[in-house]
């Protein structure tokens, strides 16, 4: 709207100039006739004057020509009576053209007059009529360059007013993805910030924000309606806890410990118990442990109630978890992660039963008892093992017992026949022996493979054994 009103403004501009231009024309020829009239009208004048002039100059010369030649005829009478007339008189004659030369001067002068007379009245003229206006003619404006001029400044002036304007200032920062965001180290995002200066350095802020807190795996800040900041975070994922004197510390899946002392367990994870942070070889095994453990899902996770290191000089490799329903796992650390990641589909086959499901060489099921639950302490482990012992030899004894009867019912027989019979009585003991011993390793090998695992299919069979 502005261009079109500026455009009119140009047309009427131009009638108007124009318009002033015809007035101009025809004032000036309006002068031109008048002074053309009033310089004719002069030099009538002027020209009837010097002809007047003249007659009248020419009537006073012939007069007084006339007096002058009616004196020198009488003094050439009066001569002529004295003296005989001379040729001289012919002579004064030719003096008449001078006067005839001072009538000419008289009549330029004349002239002059009328002339200057003229100019004045040209001069008196002029200034009657009314002054006239130089209309100049405008060049039409070229908009293009005057654009090209002015878009530089207007540009900067933009620029400078978008710096000092709030627009260019952070008015809110809101965290997404973490549950804790009081506790979240910003810096050195805040509010008031300039929004050039972040969108310059926006990965440095997002590492800044990653290294400063140790749950964060990857931080992303978005700029929303000019000045508000939305920090996308994606945590790492927790796995459990560790107890450190009477306070217990969240521990994530990359082995970080947050320094955030709980008086008691907030969420629903396992506790992780038997290591010493302060010794660098349990050290290494929780970090074994726990990155053993952050393959399996968040639903095994939580049905895991306790994670003890149960290592020795033996063995270093050794772990044991208590599980929520009840169960005892036994395994390795190097495979408890891809071995516990069939445990729902054990439990399945189970129905209810509880027992320790060992997972060290294969994975089979038997009873928990005193003597293979890690958890058990160690006065029961040996008061079973005092037990398992006596009940060893109670058996071994009434053995012992049997064996003697029968050779006492044998006495009264032949010494050939008590040697023949006692050697193959011995015969027999010993053959009996060696078969009960193979039955107790077929037992034991039965036990062994009782849980076998396809490793295509994933499936488990479980038998339950009984000592």
């Amino acid at each position: 709207m502005d261009w079109e009103e500026e455009r009119i403004r140009q047309e009427r501009r131009e009638r108007r100039r124009r318009l002033h231009e015809k007035l101009a024309e025809n004032a000036r020829t309006d002068v031109a006739r008048r002074q053309d009239k009033s310089a004719n009208k002069s030099n009538q004048d002027a020209v009837q004057n010097g002809v007047d002039s003249s007659r009248q100059d020419e009537d006073q010369d012939q007069a007084k020509l006339e007096k002058k030649q009616a004196a020198s005829n009488k003094n050439k009478q009066k001569s002529s009576k004295q003296k005989p007339v001379k040729k001289k008189a012919k002579q004064k004659a030719k003096w008449r053209l001078p006067k005839f030369n001072i009538k000419g001067k008289a009549n330029s002068k004349k002239q002059k007059q009328g002339q200057a007379g003229k100019r004045k009245q040209q001069v008196t003229s002029n200034q009657g009529m009314p002054p006239v206006k130089k209309v100049q003619k405008s060049e039409p404006t070229n908009w293009k360059k005057m654009v090209l001029l002015l878009l530089p400044f207007v540009i900067a002036l933009f620029v400078a007013g978008y710096y000092a304007s709030p627009l260019n200032h952070v008015a809110s920062i809101t965290v997404e993805g973490v549950e804790d965001t009081e506790s979240m180290n910003l810096s050195p995002l805040n509010e008031g910030m300039s929004v050039t200066d972040l969108k310059n350095s926006k990965g440095e802020v997002e590492q800044a924000i990653v290294n400063q807190n140790p749950s964060v795996k990857s931080a992303t800040v978005n700029v929303s309606d000019w000045n508000k900041v939305a920090v996308n975070v994606s945590a790492y994922r927790q796995l459990g806890y560790i107890q450190i004197a009477d306070f217990f510390y969240p521990l994530l899946e990359n082995n970080e410990i947050i320094d955030t002392p709980l008086p008691s367990l907030e969420k629903e994870l396992p506790l992780f118990e038997g290591y010493d942070i302060a010794n660098e070889d349990q050290k290494a095994k929780l970090t074994e442990t726990v990155k053993a453990l952050s393959s399996l899902s968040d639903d095994i996770i939580q049905k895991i109630s306790l994670v003890t290191y149960t290592g020795d000089e033996s063995n270093t490799d050794r772990i044991a978890l208590q599980m929520v329903d009840g169960n005892v796992v036994r395994g390795f650390i190097s495979s408890i992660g891809d071995r516990m990641s069939y445990y729902n589909g054990i439990a399945s086959q189970l129905d209810g039963q509880t027992g320790l499901i060992d997972m060290e060489v294969a994975i089979y099921f038997t009873e928990l008892n005193d003597g293979n639950n890690p958890y058990a302490l160690e006065e029961d482990k040996k008061a079973y093992d005092e037990s398992v012992a006596a009940e060893s030899s109670a058996a071994s004894e009434s053995e012992a017992s049997e064996l003697d009867a029968s050779s006492t019912d044998s006495g009264s027989e032949t010494t050939d026949s008590s040697t023949t019979e006692s050697t193959s009585g011995s015969n027999a003991s010993s053959a009996s022996s060696s078969e009960g011993s193979q039955v107790e390793s077929t037992d034991a090998q039965a036990a062994s493979s009782s849980v076998e695992t396809d490793a295509a299919s994933g499936n488990s069979v479980v038998e339950s054994v009984s000592e």
